[in-house]
């Protein structure tokens, strides 16, 4: 049995990178892997894992970033260690890049193989603040992220493309259109949201000026701003509200806070927005709800259905805006784009399928494959 020690940045909360990691977990094969995670944290993420008969410790690391934890690292390390103890682990794998300190750390005292899962893009010259290039391996979710840790000087024979996969059984079209939406909130006709937790990177702020666009052209549009609400970003929110204010829209917006029935939210969706990324967009696909992405790096025009199931947009508001009425007014187009993104997802998505992939990445470095 090869034993494998994973590295997960939270035990608290449920986020895309606790999805996946979740997701590789559940389908490995457990014939050959046995897996053992570390969560700094206790939590619903870490109840999750357990009722899935994974082992979980409990292990607080403080931030490696922060130079005042320095004192403290070591003593962390050694407490991990002695609660390891009884596995022999064969591999360590960090899923959140702010655990990759302490995975290669343990990696080095155990003599054994590491590797560290890229989620965000990260541009080339911050890619050794990460530690990156010393693992043995390097899992990149997309093609522009295995982009820029080439150019970081990241060794292409370290780099493995393996895409985020998503439970093809979980997240499935609801054919009986049940809105768990509108059972929850008072919503106008059509339904379009963004979801993450409330913070800078997700840009609600954005969204909101993208809505308000929407709002003059269109008064039946219920914007949904669906994720937790944590205290540290309470100036953010703060700051989001006032543009709700600016703009008048507040008839239009509803913060749902955390939901647990993600596949019932994104089927009560007319059309996702996101204007970062992440697991959800291919959730959504999953679901064959249409997703709008704003996409930097386009300037050309519009190509409405290209069978992946997402409008890459350029990133500005008159765009995205304008991006999002065409759908609303076009109920046949959306439903099409819908479809595309269910069968691109089925082809290159299933989460069994890139479960299977990593698993060769652990072959592979055991002399395996």
């Amino acid at each position: 049995m090869i034993n494998i020690l994973y590295f997960t940045n939270t035990g608290k909360i449920i986020g895309g990178a606790e999805t996946q990691l979740a997701g590789l977990l559940k389908n490995l094969d457990t014939s050959v892997f046995n897996p053992i995670v570390i969560c700094p944290n206790s939590g619903e993420y870490s109840d999750l894992l357990t009722s899935l008969k994974i082992s979980v410790y409990i292990s607080y690391l403080p931030s490696w970033k922060k130079a005042i934890s320095l004192p403290f690292r070591r003593f962390a390390l050694s407490h991990l260690t002695k609660t390891i103890s009884k596995h022999h682990i064969d591999i360590v794998h960090s899923s959140d890049l702010w655990q990759n300190y302490y995975a290669l750390e343990m990696g080095k005292s155990l003599g054994i193989p590491t590797v560290t899962h890229v989620r965000n893009h990260i541009m080339p010259q911050r890619i050794h603040k990460y530690l990156i290039n010393q693992f043995d391996k390097i899992i990149a979710i997309s093609g522009r992220i295995k982009d820029n840790l080439i150019k970081g000087g990241i060794d292409t024979e370290k780099i493995e493309f393996i895409s985020d996969g998503v439970d093809l059984t979980e997240f499935q079209p609801n054919y009986e259109k049940t809105n768990v939406l509108r059972n929850d909130f008072r919503l106008r006709d059509k339904i379009v949201g963004l979801v993450g937790r409330i913070e800078p990177f997700k840009r609600q702020k954005d969204f909101m000026r993208i809505a308000a666009e929407v709002v003059k052209k269109r008064q039946d549009v219920s914007f949904l701003l669906i994720g937790d609400i944590l205290r540290k970003y309470d100036r953010y929110l703060r700051e989001t509200i006032q543009v709700i204010k600016k703009y008048a829209i507040y008839n239009h917006v509803v913060f749902t806070g955390y939901r647990r029935d993600m596949a019932d939210v994104l089927n009560s969706l007319d059309i996702l927005v996101t204007l970062s990324g992440g697991s959800v967009i291919m959730e959504a696909r999953a679901c064959e709800t249409p997703v709008i992405m704003a996409d930097r790096s386009r300037q050309e025009n519009l190509i409405w259905d290209d069978g992946t199931g997402v409008l890459n947009v350029p990133d500005n508001i008159n765009d995205l805006s304008e991006a999002i009425l065409h759908l609303l007014n076009d109920d046949e187009l959306r439903i099409k784009i819908g479809q595309s993104g269910r069968k691109r997802v089925e082809n290159l998505y299933d989460v069994r399928k890139t479960s299977e992939s990593t698993q060769q990445v652990y072959k592979s470095l055991l002399g395996m494959s």
